[in-house]
């Protein structure tokens, strides 16, 4: 049933005006990490999303066949994204939080900054277009078994797109919100049930700076959200301003 589904998914009507190019994934942190009673993730790309760092991340998979994608973009990545809480800015940075964050805790910051990691996950659309390639199935097919493992569940994610430098920045804000919607959508007719908030950050979050055009930076990520993620959430909607 979820492999109708998804394909179901994929096939939606082309969107206008989108460019080729690939999406990427966001997690959690060491606090998400169940206790010793509670279940364990039961694959490599669910203890990435439930305890992302660099080791962990980089033995998670999303293609079952192993072919790369057209970029040669490693297929899952490690990204901490911090947020300006004040200026509604966000950075991209390859170093861990230096404190991990505490996602249950009663009272967030509201002020200041705040840094959660993150996975990226390459996702590639069909050209000029917002709609998740077909040849991408498996990918999707790995998410949801991921993101539907017991360990991971009482989590939300935001789904966050990025383009490259090319094109106008409303246009890249438009565009990177349709392909986050396009995967959230993907994820949820497949009976994901985790709460999953689609967000376009366009080129603002260059994940390669000395290379404004290269193909990492066409990403979606998926970022663990707090319980209580309104200040988050409002950073990140800010973003774009759209």
């Amino acid at each position: 049933m979820r492999h109708l589904l998804l394909a179901m998914a994929l096939c939606a009507p082309p969107a206008a005006h989108a460019q080729s190019g690939e999406i990427f994934i966001p997690g959690g942190d060491d606090s998400a990490l169940p206790d010793d009673t509670a279940a364990q993730p039961t694959s490599a790309l669910a203890r990435c999303l439930a305890s992302p760092d660099a080791a962990t991340c980089a033995g998670a998979t999303v293609d079952p066949s192993g072919a790369m994608n057209e970029s040669a973009v490693p297929q899952v990545q490690f990204e901490t994204l911090v947020l300006d809480l004040d200026q509604k800015k966000v950075t991209s940075t390859a170093a861990p939080p230096a404190a991990a964050p505490n996602y249950a805790a009663p009272q967030q910051a509201t002020h200041g900054t705040v840094a959660l990691p993150s996975v990226a996950v390459t996702i590639e659309f069909d050209f000029d277009s917002a709609n998740i390639r077909g040849d991408q199935f498996g990918k999707l097919t790995s998410l949801v078994a991921a993101l539907s493992d017991p360990a991971l569940a009482g989590t939300s994610y935001a789904v966050i797109g990025h383009t490259d430098a090319s094109g106008s920045e409303g246009y890249n804000c438009d565009l990177s919100r349709r392909r986050a919607a396009s995967v959230a959508g993907a994820l949820n007719a497949a009976y994901v049930t985790l709460p999953l908030y689609p967000v376009g950050f366009g080129e603002h979050v260059l994940k390669n700076v000395y290379d404004p055009r290269a193909p990492e930076n066409r990403r979606v990520t998926f970022m663990r959200l707090p319980d209580v993620p309104g200040a988050v959430l409002q950073t990140a909607g800010a973003v774009c301003q759209y």
